[in-house]
């Protein structure tokens, strides 16, 4: 009995641990199809960032579904959609700013009567692939290849672990005398001082306590061939969050 009151605690511990590493490695399977999601939407949206975006939190939505029903799922994807806002950024790696100015073009369209620069993505097998551009140093068909990475802020919900890892991957140090379960750092720094923070994915280590609430940073990347001219102004239509 004494040997179980003294190993107790800490196969506990290890058990709340191993959930929270399954439910992290579902949320980065579910986040690299919800990436793939979120390009797709740029692809057919003239690399759309609001249209991006509004993907991603579609693939994100199974991450917070917490009822099989209709309301579970309506509120899932409003969790998600918040979540995407607010703890995710997209960077658009390809085509680079060089290669936007290097193959944009103007085109104007009579319906909407507005002229939009952008990527020709039309009949691209015809053209000519030996002709790069001069400082992005790329053909036109590459300028046509969407690549995207996310940056997104999973939300641990494992009672203990939570804050360990949080602790742990931030490597927050100077905790108080009664450790990291009861007591913040003496110090005044409301972050803990961590050494390795994520200006996205930290919290403030009073209100991660009274919310529950303690992020991981988890990373994905995806590329798709345009299907739509891609045009810098819709790029740039939903700007990221800048974290704190």
């Amino acid at each position: 009995m004494v040997e179980f009151i003294i190993i107790a605690p800490v196969l506990l511990f290890v058990c709340f641990a191993t959930v929270q590493f399954v439910l992290l490695y579902q949320a980065k399977s579910t986040l690299d199809v919800a990436v793939l999601e979120a390009a797709r939407e740029g692809a057919v949206n003239n690399g759309s960032m609001k249209a991006m975006r509004a993907g991603l939190a579609r693939g994100l939505a199974p991450i917070y579904a917490r009822h099989a029903d209709a309301d579970g799922v309506n509120a899932a994807l409003a969790a998600a959609q918040s979540d995407a806002s607010n703890f995710a950024t997209i960077t658009v790696v390809s085509p680079t700013s060089a290669a936007i100015r290097d193959f944009s073009q103007p085109r104007f369209y009579p319906d909407q009567g507005v002229t939009y620069s952008e990527i020709p993505n039309d009949s691209l097998m015809y053209r000519d692939s030996a002709t790069v551009g001069p400082t992005s140093h790329i053909n036109i068909q590459d300028a046509n290849l969407l690549k995207i990475h996310v940056h997104y802020c999973y939300n641990m919900y494992v009672p203990l672990a939570n804050k360990v890892i949080y602790y742990a991957v931030n490597v927050i140090g100077s905790i108080g005398t009664m450790g990291i379960l009861t007591r913040e750092p003496a110090d005044q720094d409301p972050y803990g001082a961590p050494k390795h923070g994520d200006s996205l994915c930290k919290v403030p280590l009073a209100q991660g306590i009274a919310t529950d609430r303690w992020p991981l940073s988890l990373d994905s990347e995806t590329m798709v061939r345009m299907q739509s001219p891609l045009r810098s102004s819709a790029v740039n239509d939903s700007p990221n969050p800048t974290g704190s």
